[in-house]
């Protein structure tokens, strides 16, 4: 050991080297080869240990559903599109100079509100005219009929021939066939009198004006004045798959007519709610679907002519059904099943019948007995764990792992 220096722990002194050699380097061996003696030392390393025994692999992740048993209402939903059930082109019906526009683009109208004046000076003066040619033709009837009764009286005493006395009737019957015809006229001048004022045919909401006052308008114009259309109440009109005709039969027959939900296709806030109305009489070759129509109050004005929304048909309900998510339902070549975790943590591969079905639920077909009523194909009962995310890594009797357990 070197003079002046103390001895540190773990550490020891080599006098063959003149080194410090640490206490963890250990004597791995003597070699004696021509009287010469070897000392070799080898580094102590965690690494020389024993290996541990691997941990048993751990089961498939999977996440799973309860079935439960649950009164499902039975529902279409599609895309429909709002529908004015009454929607007018307001025209004249005569043609004329517009002097006078009577409405604020946009706003709501009564029926039988003024929406426009034609000029109608010359209507006015052909009605004059008509008014004047009818009471000439009173003057001339009245005196006609007294000349009658005069020569009437004469005939009977000899005093004229007979022939002038029939002469003056007949006179004063084409006198009264004439009122007929002016009073015919008279009638015509007044209407066409009235069709200078332009008015709503119903009560609803007005759009943007075809035309300004000043125009000359005629009724062949293709745009008219504006267009009038009923807001309260309102129709929406959507189509049902021909699979689904059974459904819409039974809603039909619904008294009062089925609920129909109608909500924002965006932000699925519901806009409205209505009856079904009636359906078309026939389904489409083309698209295999047929045309509905309800109708909604839309008092609040929520829904716009012409809107795309998301319709609701409530068709019936299944009391008391055995529901999964439809997430849950896989096919194959033998039909749909669904993946059970049995008790033991094991993936099981149950075939299932679907009775009814929507992008969120499965009603799956069940089978009553004296020992398990109700319950579905293959065993599938209330409470069950079965697999909604992670079926594409299973295979039946596969150990699985359950993340998280929710119900339908």
């Amino acid at each position: 050991m070197a003079p002046g220096m103390a001895m540190k722990p773990g550490v020891s002194w080599n006098q063959g080297t003149g080194m410090w050699a640490s206490s963890r380097w250990w004597l791995g061996g003597l070699l004696v080869a021509g009287g010469v003696l070897a000392v070799v030392t080898v580094p102590w390393s965690p690494r020389l240990q024993a290996a541990p025994t691997p941990a048993a692999a751990p089961g498939v992740p999977v996440r799973v559903v309860l079935a439960e048993r649950q009164n499902v209402p039975q529902e279409l939903q599609v895309v429909g599109h709002v529908q004015s059930l009454h929607q007018v082109v307001v025209r004249p019906q005569i043609e004329g100079m517009l002097t006078e526009v009577r409405f604020t683009e946009g706003q709501r109208v009564a029926k039988g509100q003024v929406l426009a004046r034609l000029d109608d000076r010359s209507l006015r003066a052909q009605l004059a005219q008509a008014e004047a040619e009818l009471g000439r033709l009173h003057a001339q009837l009245q005196l006609g009929q007294s000349d009658l009764k005069r020569y009437e009286g004469l005939a009977a005493q000899a005093a004229v021939p007979i022939q002038q006395r029939d002469q003056q009737a007949a006179v004063v019957a084409q006198l009264q066939s004439q009122i007929l015809a002016q009073e015919a006229a008279l009638t015509a001048a007044r209407v066409q009198l009235s069709y200078t004022v332009i008015t709503s045919p119903v009560d609803g909401r007005v759009g943007l004006r075809a035309v300004d006052a000043g125009n000359f308008v005629r009724p062949s114009d293709a745009d008219g004045l504006v267009t009038v259309v009923q807001t309260q109440p309102m129709a929406i009109v959507f189509s049902a798959p021909q699979t689904r005709l059974s459904d819409v039969r039974a809603a039909l027959k619904t008294r009062g007519g089925a609920l129909v939900r109608v909500t924002d296709q965006e932000r699925g806030i519901e806009l409205a709610q209505g009856r079904l109305l009636t359906a078309d009489n026939h389904v489409d070759a083309g698209s295999g679907s047929l045309r509905l129509k309800a109708q909604v109050p839309n008092t609040t004005e929520a829904l716009w002519p012409g809107q795309f929304v998301a319709v609701t048909l409530a068709t019936g309900q299944l009391p008391q059904a055995l529901v999964v998510p439809s997430a849950a339902v896989q096919r194959g070549l033998r039909g749909s099943f669904v993946w059970r975790v049995s008790k033991e943590g094991k993936a099981e591969m149950v075939p299932v019948t679907v009775r009814w079905q929507d992008d969120e639920r499965a009603v799956l077909a069940l089978e009553s007995s004296k020992d398990s009523p109700a319950q579905g194909r293959g065993d599938v009962g209330p409470g069950d764990q079965i697999v909604v995310d992670g079926q594409s890594r299973l295979k039946p009797a596969t150990a699985v792992r359950v993340l998280g357990a929710r119900k339908v």
